[in-house]
């Protein structure tokens, strides 16, 4: 009788102590989504999937520093890295397409930061998607991973990619 009573004691610590602990960590993944978007825009709330930020710097093709500080890369994309061919252009190409203007972050659901610490998604100026243009230009590859998700404009980038490719534009040039 003892041990069934002591049994069902612990039994009960423990379901307590898995429904708190859940909802503890709950609670901190949360604290962490509102904590990345609000290092996009403070004034948004954290069910806005768009964000608004100026381009301060364009450290290469698919990296961009806002104006809030953050590092934004750019998802689904690559493009060339210094002293790579066509690095030079794809930088220039974004640099003129965001750097100093106003434009719109959209983060990709899963995937909010990289290992680096750089916020993660599509940037738009004036309704551009600069990702997609980026590669309907030759000036990026694309990049899916075998065991993610279907990215959100899966499609369009990858049918971008085959249409430069056909072009022989930018990269694919050789």
């Amino acid at each position: 009788m003892k041990n069934k009573i002591l049994l069902g004691f612990l039994v009960l610590v423990l379901v307590v102590s898995v429904f708190f602990g859940g909802r503890f960590f709950e609670r901190q993944r949360v604290k962490k989504e509102a904590s990345i978007q609000n290092t996009l825009n403070p004034t948004n709330s954290l069910n806005s999937p768009i964000q608004n930020l100026t381009v301060v710097e364009v450290t290469d093709g698919d990296t961009l520093k806002l104006s809030s500080g953050k590092t934004f890369r750019l998802y689904g994309v690559n493009a060339p890295e210094v002293k790579e061919p066509y690095y030079a252009e794809a930088k220039a190409f974004s640099q003129n397409l965001v750097l100093n203007k106003e434009v719109s972050f959209e983060q990709e659901e899963k995937y909010k930061e990289d290992k680096f610490g750089r916020i993660l998604g599509y940037v738009f100026v004036n309704g551009v998607n600069l990702n997609l243009e980026l590669v309907r230009n030759g000036l990026a590859r694309v990049v899916l991973y075998e065991k993610r998700a279907k990215i959100k404009y899966q499609d369009e980038l990858l049918q971008a990619e085959q249409k430069a490719k056909e072009l022989k534009l930018g990269i694919w040039k050789r």
